[in-house]
This record gives structure tokens, sequence and C-alpha cells, in this order.
């Protein structure tokens, strides 16, 4: 029984609500609020703030597909696709590149900024991330209310199998403004290694928010043979191109069309979006953007190894994304290890704290 790549939701953890490990999940998300202050940003970091949920779509839809591996691959494009859900491939690495523009100014992370790294059979993962500024066209202001002085925003979270850790000097503020009205700020230096919990800790966390879902319209494993029904009913198509020459390999290419007005009124998408309002805000958004997709699968191994995507706003020529997955064995770039020195962060005060955050900002 294998697994396809699931872009993570925001209370999702290398380890499930019943403390059990997870190798089904690539993804290790960041359990930390958003810091205050961004909102103080010139026009160009407000036009980058307003492509966030083209960004984040560009990277689900991208992701959905690339961290997939397969065994053996059919001539069709659809039941290679199948057959790369079926099978595993640990450890592993990702990386994700970013190119976005919009009113005339571009972004452009290269794919050595953002890394992922997963050993399943272990229970660990870790994800590195280092964004320059100069990149991001954030102004000094917003930086310094975010901790940050420097010249790239550097974020590292390792989940070692018993415990969470987190380095960012992004946290030392935002810890500020959540624990120490309450008398709750631990001493020591915030902006290096925080223990965000231990393995028990998550998994109650975990059982108590529940799991989020995303829109998703691929089946399940036992449903490998409905998955062309299920895709082209969503609006995707899958096309083989060909061989070609990718960074020295011969690999098989596959090309990825959605329509995105019919993949807005799938019942499996909508179900997955959350239903009601929250389905329809997604719908909508869905509608006004253009999406075309391409896959590369190494023909030996039948994985999947490189990925694009690109999206455009239908509404504004202005707006558009294009994203870069790489898939490969882990480089030791980033490490799965645990920090030999951490400051231990009290994980339910800190999410007490944040709620009623939360719920003041809310009655505001």
């Amino acid at each position: 029984m294998g697994y396809a790549w699931r872009y993570p939701s925001a209370c999702d953890l290398p380890i499930g609500p019943d403390g059990a490990r997870c190798p089904a999940r690539y993804g290790v998300a960041d359990p930390v609020a958003i810091a205050p202050g961004r909102q103080s940003a010139t026009r160009a970091y407000d036009v980058r703030k307003r492509l966030a949920p083209l960004v984040s779509l560009v990277i689900a839809a991208v992701v959905l597909t690339a961290g997939c591996a397969g065994a053996a691959a059919p001539p069709d494009a659809y039941q290679q696709l199948t057959t790369s859900m079926k099978t595993t491939w640990n450890p592993i690495q990702v990386n994700v590149g970013l190119t976005v523009t919009a009113a005339g100014k571009t972004v452009t992370l290269d794919p050595a900024d953002i890394a992922i790294v997963i050993d399943a059979a272990g229970g660990k993962g870790a994800v590195h991330i280092s964004l320059p500024v100069s990149d991001l066209g954030i102004p000094d202001s917003a930086l310094l209310q975010l901790g940050i002085d420097g010249d790239s925003i550097e974020f590292d979270m390792v989940y070692a199998g018993d415990a969470l850790y987190a380095r960012s000097a992004m946290f030392k503020p935002v810890l500020k403004l959540v624990l120490g009205p309450a008398g709750k700020l631990p001493a020591g230096d915030l902006t290096g290694w925080l223990k965000l919990g231990t393995k028990d800790e998550l998994a109650a966390l975990a059982a108590i928010s529940g799991s989020g879902a995303m829109p998703s319209v691929v089946p399940s494993s036992d449903e490998n043979a409905a998955t062309k029904a299920s895709l082209e009913a969503a609006g995707i198509t899958l096309t083989i191109v060909g061989t070609e020459k990718r960074n020295g390999a011969d690999l098989q290419h596959l090309k990825v069309a959605v329509d995105m007005a019919k993949l807005a009124t799938n019942p499996s998408f909508l179900a997955g979006a959350g239903g009601g309002a929250q389905a329809a805000q997604t719908a909508a958004m869905v509608k006004a953007l253009s999406f075309t997709g391409d896959l590369w699968m190494d023909p030996t191994t039948h994985r999947i190894v490189e990925s694009s995507a690109h999206l455009a706003s239908t509404t504004d020529a202005s707006q558009f994304g294009d994203v870069s997955v790489t898939v490969r064995d882990p480089d030791g770039s980033v490490s799965l290890d645990a920090p030999a020195s951490s400051i231990a962060i009290p994980i339910g005060p800190l999410v007490t704290e944040m709620m009623k955050l939360i719920s003041n900002g809310a009655e505001s």
C-alpha cells in the first residue's frame, strides 16, 4: 500500500492523533502564528500578501502530484500516476522553487531556499527555509517587527521522533506577545532552538484540534482503477509528451491540464474544501485562475523526480506564478537530528494564550 503527497493542513504534525508515526505524510506544518506588524508593509509587500492564496494554491497543486514514487510505469499517463501513488520513497527530500509576478514586480525563490526532508521509517522530518529579504520586497520596519535584522529570513524545524524543535528569529517577538503578558515566557535565547512539545503533547493537541481536510479529487489506493474517471470528472487531464533530457537524465514527460471551472464545481473537491461558505470562497478563487503543469518521471525507477506548474489570474494578466519541485534522496543539506540543546516552550499555555488573542481580535 502506498501513499501520495498531501499538502499539509494547519494542524498536521509528523505524528497522528493517536501518537503513531505517520509515514504517509511528507509535510511538516508550522504551528507558529504569524507575527504582528506585517500590516505596516509597503505597497510592494501588500501586493505579495495579496498573492498569498495564489502562491499557496500553486504549491498545493504541484506538490499534490510531485511527491509520489512508482514501481512500474504502464504507457498510459493515468496508469503511470496511479502506479506512482502506490509505492513509497523513503527517505525523501523535496525542494521547492517559486517565481511570482504581480503589478510588474517579481519575487523569485531558488529551490535551495526551501527544503523538506522526511524519514518515514525513522519517524523524523525537517524543514529548512532561507529567504533573501531583498527578493521579498518587505520594508525594514516590518522586518524589525518580525525580529529580522539580517539579509535573510531563516526558519528551521525538526521532528526528531520524540519532540518538535524549531528555530527562527521570528519566534522571539511572537512568544513575547503571546506568553509575556501571562508571565509564561521562558528565560533564555528565544532566537535559538526551541522545543515546541513532546510527542505525547503534540498527539494530545492534534486529537483536540482534529485534522483539517484539503480539497481533493484523487481516489484512494483501493480505487486506483477509477483514477482517470475521477480526475477527468474534476477537469484534470494527463497526456504523455515523450522522453526528454533533464539534468543529464532521460525522463518521461507528462503534461497536466486543468479546467478550473469544472474543478470548482466538482463535488469531491468542494467537500474537501470544507463545504458551505468556505467551499464557495475556494471555488470562486479557483475559477479566477488558470493552471497547467508538467511532470517528469524516471523511466527506470518510475518515480516522479521533477514537476512544474504555472498559475495565472484570469482577471489580471499582471498576476501569475510558477513553481518548480524536485524530489530526490536526501543530500545531507537538512539535518534530521535533534538539537544538542533547546529551550522548552509550554505548549499548553501557548495555545491557550493564542486562542485568547484570536478571540479578542474577532470581538474587536
